[in-house]
C-alpha cells in the first residue's frame, strides 16, 4: 500500500478506536492525528469535510470489520445459535482485552451524531443493516421466513449493542454471555429448536 493511502487508513482506524473509547464529541482531530501518526496535511487531503467526513469513514470501516467477522463465523458454524455463541465470545474477549474501555464504535458514534449528521446517520444505517442481513441469512438457513428473520436479526443486534454497554458499565463479560443465552433461547423457540 502506498504511503499516502496508508495515512488514510491509519486516520480511519485511529478515529474508529478513539470514537469507540472516548466518544465522537470528546475526540478532536489533533487526537486522531496523534494516534494515527499521519501528517496533518493528509487529514484534510483525504477528508476535506473534516471530522464529520472522517467519522462517516470510521463508521463504515468499523462496520465492515464487524460484518466480516459475523460472515466468517456464519460460514464456520452450523446454525444461528452457534454463530451467536461464537460472536458473543469474540465480543466478550475484545471487551475484556480493552479492560472494558472499548464499546461498539458504531453505537458510540451514532448516539452523539444522529440525526444531526446525515452522512454519519446514513453510514450507521447501512452498517446496522449489513449486520442484520448476515444474521437474517443465518436465520433463514435455520428455517425462518424473510420478514421473521429480519425482525429477529434486528432484535439480536439491538440486544448485543445493549449488552456491550452493560458489560462496559459492569466491567465484566457477564451481560454479553447472558444476553447471548437469552437470544439463543428465543432463536430456538422461533426456529423450532435449531
Amino acid at each position: 500500500m502506498p504511503a499516502a493511502a496508508k495515512h488514510r487508513e491509519h486516520l480511519i482506524q485511529a478515529a474508529a478506536k478513539l470514537f469507540r473509547q472516548r466518544g465522537y464529541a470528546a475526540t478532536g482531530l489533533n487526537d486522531i492525528l496523534r494516534e494515527s501518526g499521519a501528517p496533518k496535511g493528509s487529514l484534510y487531503h483525504y477528508f476535506p469535510g473534516g471530522k464529520e467526513e472522517l467519522g462517516e469513514a470510521a463508521v463504515r470501516w468499523a462496520g465492515e470489520q464487524g460484518r466480516k467477522t459475523l460472515a466468517q463465523i456464519a460460514e464456520a458454524t452450523p446454525d444461528t445459535c452457534a454463530l451467536l455463541r461464537a460472536y458473543a465470545e469474540r465480543l466478550a474477549g475484545w471487551m475484556a482485552a480493552s479492560d472494558f474501555r472499548d464499546g461498539c464504535p458504531i453505537a458510540t458514534t451514532m448516539l452523539e451524531t444522529v440525526p444531526a449528521s446525515s452522512a454519519v446517520t446514513a453510514a450507521g444505517r447501512a452498517v446496522f443493516g449489513e449486520w442484520c442481513a448476515v444474521l437474517a441469512a443465518a436465520l433463514q438457513r435455520d428455517g425462518l421466513d424473510g420478514e421473521g428473520a429480519r425482525r429477529l436479526a434486528q432484535a439480536v443486534i439491538a440486544s448485543l449493542e445493549g449488552a456491550l454497554l452493560l458489560a462496559r458499565v459492569a466491567g465484566n463479560k457477564t451481560p454479553i454471555a447472558e444476553t447471548a443465552e437469552e437470544m439463543m433461547a428465543l432463536i430456538r423457540l422461533r426456529t423450532g429448536g435449531h
